[in-house]
């Protein structure tokens, strides 16, 4: 096995990265306050053609140093949106026609690996702060809410770990 060069990949240019097809997938950043996670899910959702992200209250907006070292130009293809309260972002978001889903550890919450996504469907997904987690009062606004199978003796993973797992799950199904 050899590694291919990074002109091998045949990475889209930031151009065409704007003129693809994205998936019809929008994350919400709920209050997320690490600069490295928001840095990090924009990344993720560049590599996975992410329709948007939403930042809500305390979570930072590009352009950032800080935020740059995890994102790695990815605020820049990326669009995002900013919102004082995560719940307007629900709101505008139903209002366009998306299902909102909250990850989160939840009473009757699908585990990921049992999620079936319609095709025909918008998709919001709503990440929570790394100490709280999504906020009750947006989780009570959300369509459902979805949860990572874990097994051992932790229960939570990070930020951006999660959004790495959900969003490969998400383009999995949806790109098939």
């Amino acid at each position: 096995m050899r590694k291919l060069k990074i002109t091998e990949m045949h990475r889209l240019s930031v151009e065409e990265f704007k003129e693809a097809r994205k998936l019809p997938l929008v994350v919400v950043l709920d209050e997320v306050r690490s600069l490295h996670n928001i840095g990090a899910v924009f990344r993720t959702s560049d590599a996975f053609l992410v329709n948007c992200i939403y930042l809500c209250g305390i979570t930072a907006t590009p352009p950032h140093p800080e935020m740059h070292k995890t994102a790695l130009g990815a605020e820049y293809t990326v669009d995002w949106k900013y919102c004082k309260r995560t719940q307007d972002a629900v709101d505008e978001l139903h209002a366009n026609g998306y299902t909102v889903l909250a990850i989160e550890q939840c009473e009757g919450s699908t585990m990921l690996d049992q999620l079936v996504l319609d095709a025909d469907k918008k998709y919001a997904i709503v990440m929570g702060n790394e100490v709280k987690g999504v906020q009750q009062e947006v989780v009570d606004m959300c369509d459902g809410c979805i949860e990572i199978p874990q097994y051992g003796t932790k229960h939570s993973l990070n930020v951006s770990v999660t959004a790495g797992i959900v969003l490969w799950e998400f383009a999995n199904k949806m790109m098939k």
